[in-house]
């Protein structure tokens, strides 16, 4: 289990695959998504490998109109549902369903660098703690994908934790209302920002005037003032 596939069977990420780079509603994501695993499942036959390759060639064309955030990102169409009641999303070609360790480089960016990518959410430390923080918050894929890709918000959320003077795992544990608080609230941005995980965060939020800043981004200022005076609670 991992930030990109929890043990939640409800859930997992997809960010990192472009999906938030395409301008659509959350309905639009869902049908889009859902239009890529019916084409997959109907034309593609993992024996005959020119169908997979067909798959994204036919898929590229028909979301070629689709209004983008960054042109120079791309959007993977071999991200689809990965379980029979789409729930769960996830590379269609990855070699635990195909068999074939190399059968990602069908995709643009190939095997290397699909197997190797880790986001700075995943590769934290504290990944498990984030993964639970975010797990208590979403309803599904798209929600869950969003926070994963968020990096700005956990490392501010540790900077706000270790300037109150408690160690992360301590803060998670003491301050859990106060998180989901937090990203409950910016939950209701996230969909215009269309995330990637490939953000650069340039901020070090170490004042707290700055950390200040970020939060009043997404919270009101009597939510920002109720977390400052939060105690601890175990």
């Amino acid at each position: 289990m991992s930030l990109c596939h929890p043990g939640d069977p409800q859930v997992s990420c997809g960010s990192c695959c472009g999906l938030f780079n395409v301008k659509l509603s959350v309905d639009g994501y869902k049908a889009l998504l859902t239009e890529r695993t019916n084409e997959f499942q109907t034309t593609v036959d993992l024996s005959i490998r020119h169908t997979i390759a067909a798959f994204r060639q036919s898929r590229e064309q028909k979301e070629s109109s689709l209004s983008k955030n960054d042109e120079m990102t791309y959007n993977c169409p071999y991200l689809g549902y990965i379980d029979k009641n789409q729930k769960k999303i996830g590379c269609m070609i990855h070699p635990i369903f195909t068999g074939d360790p190399k059968s990602q480089n069908f995709s643009f960016y190939g095997a290397s660098i699909c197997q190797a990518y880790d986001c700075k959410n995943k590769e934290s430390i504290h990944s498990e703690l984030i993964q639970t923080a975010i797990l208590r918050n979403v309803k599904d894929s798209l929600e869950y994908s969003h926070l994963a890709a968020d990096h700005s918000l956990f490392f501010a959320i540790d900077s706000w934790i270790q300037l109150k003077g408690f160690s992360i795992s301590e803060g998670y544990l003491s301050f859990h209302v106060e998180i989901d608080t937090m990203i409950q609230s910016r939950k209701r941005v996230l969909h215009d920002k269309n995330l990637t995980s490939f953000e650069i965060n340039y901020a070090n939020f170490l004042k707290l005037d700055e950390l200040e800043s970020f939060f009043l981004s997404f919270l009101t200022k009597e939510e920002w003032d109720k977390l400052q005076n939060a105690s601890a609670s175990l």
